[in-house]
């Protein structure tokens, strides 16, 4: 018997012991969320002096009269105007400046001031009230104006004082802003160039060949073409192509005898060449012509027609010489807006540009879109 109630004494003495740790474990629980809930020390320094900030920034500006009215600064414009500093409550948390503001309301007989700030888990919002006396613009001056009048009423004096009372009216600040957008035409191609006109610039390589050709047309004729094939060019992929410059027969005799960078590819051939053609060539004062130069499968040409032609000199086996030095331009068909290494040209590109202004005023302390311009007036 003694046995057993030792082993129920004992299991009773453990049953007490493990109730009383759950409730030392549950005590702590509970006290953990309740302080985890609590603001810090740091957050409610940071609270309170945003809201000593507002108050006085609140001292300095306008309020509005209205009942019911209120006017707000977010911490982002606190910090803009240097009002103070950023608030960074610990390296893991950073407080949002444009949830975080200050806001003053109207009341009948004072305003409240509303103060939230939010900084990553905590956010908290104080109030307190804010008198008459401290509204920039809400002093009322009572001004009394004794009136004496003399009525005479049963040979009595009976004196009247009259009071009048004047209240300031109610003035309001409107801050200026200004949105500026811009305009642009099409782009057109053109040197123009302007206080309202933008240029942009694309470019393409050339090249430049000098050729001494040399044609023949028969004795007698009044008109002639051949076709003169460029046997030599620098750069085949430039194949687009324009007549430069063209010059007569001159004291170069021998480069129209020597060269060899052209061939006549239809028309009348050439067989045989004197010693010197210049007794037999046609000068530019007898005939009149036209040169078109193109490029088809892979080469070059230059198509010469010749009309008008009159002439008193001599030939040479029945025909007449033509030396024509041809300066030909060679161009690419890539376009770049980089400008390419060696020659080039530009094409030059031109649009209109219309700047225009946009200026509002308004109470608010700023405006989305708007900039601030510092000028204000009063109404």
């Amino acid at each position: 018997m003694e046995d057993e109630r030792q082993i129920n004494w004992l299991s009773l003495f453990i049953k007490i012991i493990i109730i009383f740790i759950f409730a030392i474990i549950l005590i702590w629980l509970v006290s953990k969320i309740i302080n985890s809930s609590k603001p810090s020390e740091t957050f409610k320094n940071n609270i309170n002096n945003m809201e000593e900030v507002a108050v006085s920034y609140f001292k300095e500006i306008d309020l509005p009269q209205e009942k019911g009215k209120s006017t707000k600064i977010t911490l982002e414009e606190m910090i803009e105007k240097k009002l103070i500093v950023s608030i960074n409550e610990n390296k893991k948390s950073t407080c949002d400046v444009k949830k975080s503001y200050s806001k003053i309301t109207r009341n009948k007989k004072d305003y409240k001031v509303e103060t939230t700030l939010v900084c990553g888990k905590e956010k908290d919002t104080i109030t307190r009230k804010f008198s008459f006396k401290d509204c920039k613009n809400c002093n009322t001056k009572t001004e009394t104006k004794d009136n004496t009048k003399d009525n005479t009423n049963k040979n009595t004096n009976k004196d009247t004082t009259s009071t009048n009372t004047s209240t300031n009216t109610t003035k309001t600040t409107y801050y200026e802003y200004v949105k500026e957008t811009t305009t642009y035409s099409k782009w057109a191609k053109g040197n123009k160039t302007g206080d309202n006109i933008e240029n942009k610039y694309e470019y393409y390589s050339t090249a430049t060949e000098e050729y001494y050709t040399l044609g023949a047309v028969s004795k007698n004729s009044t008109s002639a073409s051949y076709t003169i094939k460029l046997d030599k060019v620098p750069n085949k992929d430039y194949y687009f192509t324009i007549v430069k410059e063209v010059e007569f027969l001159s004291n170069n005799e021998k480069e129209f005898l020597s060269s060899n960078n052209t061939s006549i590819s239809k028309g009348t051939k050439i067989n045989k060449l004197p010693d010197s053609i210049k007794n037999y060539s046609l000068t530019e004062d007898n005939f009149t012509y036209k040169l078109s130069p193109y490029y088809r499968k892979g080469s070059f040409y230059i198509d010469v027609t010749l009309n008008d032609i009159n002439t008193t000199i001599s030939s040479y086996n029945n025909v007449y010489f033509v030396p024509l030095k041809v300066t030909v331009k060679f161009m690419s068909p890539k376009i770049t807006e980089e400008k390419p290494s060696g020659d080039y040209d530009t094409i030059t590109y031109y649009r209109y540009v219309e700047k225009n202004k946009e200026i509002k005023w308004s109470t608010e302390t700023s405006l989305e879109g708007y900039t601030k311009t510092g000028n204000t007036k009063t109404e």
